[in-house]
């Protein structure tokens, strides 16, 4: 059995426009220097437990539905994680053992040193206990605020009637 390529017409190329060419070169003597920090951002792979992923899609999902759009995804809400605990936040939760599920993000610069200045293999543990700890205190946070004016309606209730 012979095999034969099929022979394709090609049209020829339209005078006055091209497709492929390359874009002018500068001008010798104009060098553009792009500062280093002008789109500085680099990427950190973290890993994290599923069920942590779920629950951070479902609670972001809720405050969308409430119109709390403070943090529009994920990867916005882990940023917050590591630059409160890069500030100072101190880790109360545990990581839990489990399937993980691996992202990839881009923070700027001083984050991605300090996430980096972490010891390797304990970066994705210090990383899960932070955003739990953080969640949490952004959960405690809204009950409290939730909280103390319903306490305070219960108690004008009982003094007024």
């Amino acid at each position: 059995m012979e095999l034969r390529a099929r022979t394709i017409s090609r049209k020829p190329p339209k005078k006055g426009r091209e497709t492929n060419a390359p874009p002018p070169a500068p001008p010798m003597g104009a060098t553009a220097e792009t500062p280093s920090t002008a789109g500085a951002h680099h990427s950190i792979t973290v890993r994290y437990d599923t069920l942590l992923y779920n629950t951070l899609q479902n609670m972001l999902r809720s405050a969308h539905t409430a119109q709390d759009f403070t943090y529009a995804s994920l990867a916005d809400f882990i940023r917050a994680a590591l630059r409160a605990y890069k500030d100072g936040m101190t880790l109360t939760e545990l990581d839990q053992g489990g399937p993980k599920i691996e992202t990839t993000l881009r923070v700027d610069r001083d984050l991605w040193l300090f996430y980096k200045s972490l010891p390797g293999r304990m970066r994705s543990k210090i990383l899960e206990r932070a955003i739990r700890t953080f969640m949490k205190q952004q959960t405690d946070g809204a009950g409290q605020a939730a909280g103390s004016s319903s306490q305070r309606k219960s108690r004008t209730r009982q003094t007024t009637g």
